[in-house]
């Protein structure tokens, strides 16, 4: 007695620690080959039913004809009689695993079938058998053998529907990943729409000030050019006057000599002339202001592929964000020699601007900033290197990411990198980046001279 309940243990703890392992034909095999040695058979066969109702060998022990994986429909069988009688079998040895020579009366048989049942569904089946030379089963062992099966069943469904929620969890982990992957895809697209459009207002906004300044500049321009020439002739005449004061009378050449004393008047000669001058160059530089807002926001001719000169689009763009470097840093240029590049030109200008800035910001106190330009081959390359703070190593996998900032809440949106990285990407260019803390950072632009027609009208 003690040694059945021994017995009874030991499957039940093999039967628990065979639950654990997730691999259905691990457990399937396992629970075959187990049955088979406990029975002390020399043939074995686990076949489940399928949800079309046909059975499915899924594990096979000294069978050479069995097929794993395979259906079994094999008419006249123990199998196939067991399930269609629905119930289980002690009977004599067969031609091969499953077939029936007949019933062995009394009892005895060298093949056992058991049906696989769960509450009362049946589930699957287990056939054993013997070879003809060995001793036949009895029914105690056909008893205990239904015990073992039945213990078994429940495990198989255990794992079957462990298997099946397995797969559901999965797939909807799968799901779930697709998921956010999209919606990070659009709450990205939505961003850089968001910015294109804002980019592109700030442009048309841009270029139509730019527009509307151009004509008041352009008649104080012309005014000061004409007031100089009206001061120059007043100037000659003066100084006709100047001459003629030998032949006033004493009294008269006195009175003046006071007047131009109190005046200055040779002071205000020179000093009106150095005041139009130094108007003329403000009213140059404003101009030059202008023309370079007009060609940063690309007015008329938006968005549209054409060939460009990268340098002319730095220098609008250096002259755009100078207020935010001149403060921080010498901005020092090293340009090479660059052939036009067909691209997106106020694009670009609003990469070289993310960068610039993005290059002042990282300067602390006073720095400098280097923007250098060269090409090789068929590519060119603009390079912004700052003496910045630098980005530690842990963080340079993330800064093209949306959203990521190293600024304080409000000084900044997390986009700029972002969209720059879209924009090159377009352009079928890419960045390199290097950087060292405490020491700064270079951004490299690459981009080829003429990205393929197809593409580059596509993007």
């Amino acid at each position: 007695m003690a040694s059945d309940k021994v017995e009874a243990l030991n499957w039940v703890n093999f039967l628990y620690q065979l639950g654990q392992d997730n691999e259905l034909k691990t457990v399937y095999g396992e629970l075959l080959k187990h049955i088979v040695e406990e029975l002390q058979a020399d043939r074995g066969s686990l076949s489940l039913i399928e949800e079309d109702g046909s059975p499915r060998l899924v594990a096979a022990i000294g069978c050479g004809q069995c097929k794993v994986g395979q259906r079994e429909a094999c008419e006249g069988t123990l199998l196939s009689k067991a399930l269609t009688e629905g119930r289980d079998f002690l009977a004599g040895e067969g031609n091969d695993l499953c077939g029936i020579q007949g019933m062995v009366e009394e009892g005895r048989g060298l093949a056992m079938c058991w049906l696989l049942r769960l509450d009362e569904r049946i589930i699957g089946a287990l056939c054993i058998c013997r070879n003809g030379s060995r001793e036949s089963y009895g029914q105690e062992d056909f008893a205990y053998g239904g015990v073992l099966v039945s213990l078994a069943a429940v495990v198989i469904e255990n794992m079957r529907m462990h298997a099946e929620q397995q797969g559901r969890i999965d797939e909807l982990s799968r799901v779930n990943a697709r998921v956010q992957e999209i919606n990070k895809k659009l709450e990205h697209a939505s961003n850089q729409l968001l910015q294109s459009e804002k980019m592109a207002s700030i442009g048309q906004l841009a270029a139509g000030v730019a527009h509307e300044i151009n004509n008041p500049i352009g008649y104080v321009y012309s005014n000061i050019g004409t007031l100089e020439k009206y001061l120059r002739d007043f100037f000659t005449i003066l100084d006709a006057y100047e001459k003629s004061e030998a032949s006033l009378d004493e009294a008269s050449r006195e009175e003046i000599r006071k007047m131009k004393q109190n005046l200055d008047l040779a002071f205000l000669k020179q000093d009106v002339l150095a005041l139009l001058s130094e108007s003329r160059e403000g009213i140059n530089r404003v101009k030059k202001i202008v023309q370079d807002l007009k060609d940063f926001s690309h007015a008329g001719a938006e968005e549209e592929w054409q060939w460009a000169d990268l340098h002319k689009g730095l220098e609008s763009t250096l002259n755009i964000v100078w207020n935010e470097l001149k403060y921080k840093a010498e901005v020092v240029k090293e340009f090479g020699d660059l052939p036009r590049v067909y691209c997106l030109p106020f694009q670009l200008n609003q990469v070289f601007m993310n960068l610039l800035v993005n290059a002042a910001h990282a300067i602390q106190t006073k720095g400098t900033i280097t923007v250098r330009t060269g090409a090789e081959g068929e590519r060119v390359w603009v390079e912004v290197e700052d003496t910045g703070s630098g980005i530690p190593p842990e963080n340079l996998p993330r800064i093209f990411d949306p959203f990521y900032t190293t600024k304080p809440v409000g000084k900044g949106t997390g986009l700029g990198l972002s969209v720059s990285y879209s924009i090159i990407e377009k352009h079928h260019g890419r960045f390199e980046v290097k950087s060292e803390v405490g020491k700064g950072t270079v951004f490299r632009v690459w981009l080829p001279v003429n990205p393929a027609e197809g593409d580059a009208g596509k993007a």
